[in-house]
């Protein structure tokens, strides 16, 4: 019997914005790793690759190719240009054209307002394979399946989790459901086997997260934390290494200090015996709370060299949607607690975020100029309302065009449609981070 085939497909993204600050599709990862443990022949697209020639930024970051596309009539009042983020259409053409027809079209999903580019991807695949089954997973197959049917009618659609057997068994959709995870061990190294250039990896030792903020999706994505065996993850980090001279990794963990002498303490040890030359980023912001000098001696000797902090807000308003990360005591503490440890001030980013419920401008400006004042960057986030958590039914009951139109969840959009708020007053936020910020940096 002849080996079934799969084809695997990272979307395009369609934004005002997008950086690739260490992105990469981890679940497209894990379907590749599942898919060959069931013996499929799998060939494998990211769209959002970024071309080897460019010249990249800080610790291997760097631009998307881009090209400007019309703007949704919602967001004809943005002046900002609307692009179609990743690689060149003749690319995936090209790929596409020499790629032996498939059993199966996986495609995965990312934010929920990237709909069009999910749909543009689909267009042209379809194109070239129209009678091939097609499944649409990732996090807006869970989020918004409904919207992604109605916009890709013949998808079959994966609201669940390939690391969760009963929702493989209970997707009805041919193919997936018979797939055995029986002996599985998730990993990213069959895709990597895929991929020609890495500018840098990720590194996830743990899924889940056990806070509940009003405005994350992360336990709905992922109900249970999970630490993952850690021989697993370092495997991968020498894979990674080894293969493609990768220097810079990035934690994609939702919460590493979680449970840390389980997890964080016996990797951050391992790392520091193994791979003294190599460097660490967390771009998902570390809890506050969790930081020990310990931890923080054990992250330096280990190569972490950007360390970003999930403070959100010290305003005891927001302590429930928070779930009362840090009040500005607790922030100055853990900063010092940093410096002493050895990080310098522009390491250190402090996510603020703007458009929690009754949150105006000056409120933010506030919390920017306290945690700038700690000589340290700030990072401010513009709410994007996340369906299904609690933050989003409250602003949904306000605007319930939130649940016709995943184009209104775009965080650059939305902010302008609260009370006090507009594209001037957000302006006015970048504007002020990127001032201190500057400052700092001409400092070092």
């Amino acid at each position: 019997m002849s080996k079934k085939t799969a084809l695997i497909i990272n979307p395009w993204a369609t934004d005002f914005k997008l950086y690739d600050e260490w992105m990469h599709p981890i679940g497209l990862y894990f379907l590749v790793s599942l898919l060959k443990h069931n013996n499929f022949t799998v060939t494998y697209f990211n769209c959002l690759d970024r071309s080897g020639s460019a010249k990249p930024k800080y610790c291997n970051t760097g631009n998307f190719e881009t090209r400007e596309i019309p703007k949704p009539e919602i967001y004809k009042t943005i002046k900002r240009k609307y692009k179609l983020y990743g690689r060149p259409r003749k690319d995936l053409e090209s790929f596409l054209s020499a790629t032996p027809y498939p059993d199966i079209i996986c495609i995965g999903s990312g934010m929920t307002y990237w709909l069009p580019g999910l749909v543009e991807t689909v267009n042209v695949v379809g194109g070239y394979f129209p009678d091939t089954p097609l499944v649409i997973g990732g996090v807006s197959a869970k989020l918004i399946p409904e919207h992604i049917k109605a916009a890709v009618p013949k998808a079959n659609i994966f609201q669940g989790s390939l690391l969760d057997d009963s929702s493989i068994r209970q997707s009805s959709i041919p193919l997936i459901a018979t797939l055995n995870t029986a002996s599985w061990k998730p990993s990213f190294i069959d895709a990597y086997r895929h991929i020609t250039l890495l500018h840098h990896a990720p590194v996830l030792s743990s899924l889940g997260c056990p806070m509940s903020c009003s405005y994350c999706a992360s336990r709905i994505l992922q109900s249970e934390f999970v630490i993952r065996r850690q021989q697993t993850v370092l495997d991968e980090i020498e894979f990674a290494k080894s293969r493609f001279n990768i220097r810079n990794f990035a934690l994609f963990d939702d919460a590493v200090l979680h449970l840390p002498e389980q997890n964080a303490i016996p990797l951050f040890n391992a790392i520091i015996r193994q791979y003294p030359d190599i460097r660490f980023h967390t771009p998902n912001g570390l809890h506050l709370k969790s930081l020990t000098p310990q931890i923080l001696c054990l992250m330096k000797q280990a190569g972490f060299q950007t360390l970003r902090m999930g403070y959100e807000s010290g305003d005891m308003r927001y302590n429930k949607d928070t779930s009362a990360k840090a009040s500005h005591d607790e922030l100055t503490k853990k900063i010092k607690m940093a410096l002493d440890t050895g990080f310098d001030n522009a390491s250190i980013g402090i996510y603020i975020m703007a458009g929690l419920s009754g949150q105006l401008p000056a409120d933010v400006i506030k919390e920017i100029e306290f945690a700038a004042s700690l000589s340290v960057k700030v990072k401010p986030v513009f709410l994007s309302p996340v369906p299904h958590t609690p933050l989003y039914e409250k602003y949904a009951a306000i605007f319930p065009e939130l649940n016709a139109d995943p184009l209104q969840h775009n965080d650059t959009f939305f902010i302008t449609r609260l009370p006090g708020w507009n594209a001037e007053e957000a302006q006015r936020i970048m504007d002020t981070a990127k001032k201190y910020n500057v400052r700092l940096d001409t400092k070092q």
